[in-house]
């Protein structure tokens, strides 16, 4: 069953500037520092079109070969990415990165829709987690996490 993960996180920058290092490849190596490595990924900040495929290990312990990381949509001016990612274990990592300014700073919101057949529930854990981390890594003001049954962007409310 398909799992949403949002993670949300508060920071004191403004919402432009923290955008920016999002799309920076070598903050994100930063930011997953001690928990992953990527092979493969551009020495560069990311454009829409991109398509790349990376090997990541994590922990030292275990590598996800084939992770394919699709860069659909770009909007410098919204503050917004759109990956369509995929991996011979995960059929779907759907992730809109979001970083809107706020009174005393930016919240940046990362919401994965994800589905990795009957893993998905612990494959949903493991990422609530990587992506709480990496805001640590940041050193972001305030950081909350959930999961969610199902996906949240084809709900539809009365």
């Amino acid at each position: 069953m398909i799992r949403t993960i949002v993670v949300e996180a508060a920071y004191g920058a403004p919402a432009d500037r923290v955008f920016e290092q999002a799309l920076d490849v070598s903050e994100m190596q930063n930011a997953m520092q001690g928990l992953a490595i990527y092979e493969g990924l551009p020495d560069r900040k990311i454009v829409e079109g991109d398509k790349l495929c990376v090997d990541v290990t994590f922990l030292n312990l275990f590598k996800s070969r084939n992770h394919v990381m699709y860069v659909e949509r770009l909007d410098r001016g919204a503050r917004v990415v759109q990956s369509r990612e995929y991996n011979p274990t995960i059929k779907r990592w759907d992730h809109t990165l979001s970083v809107q300014p706020v009174t005393h700073g930016c919240l940046w919101r990362d919401t994965i829709v994800l589905d990795a057949g009957a893993t998905t529930w612990l494959t949903a854990w493991f990422c609530r987690f990587v992506y709480t981390r990496r805001h640590r890594m940041r050193d972001a003001d305030s950081i909350r996490a959930l999961i969610v049954r199902g996906d949240i962007n084809k709900r539809h409310y009365q």
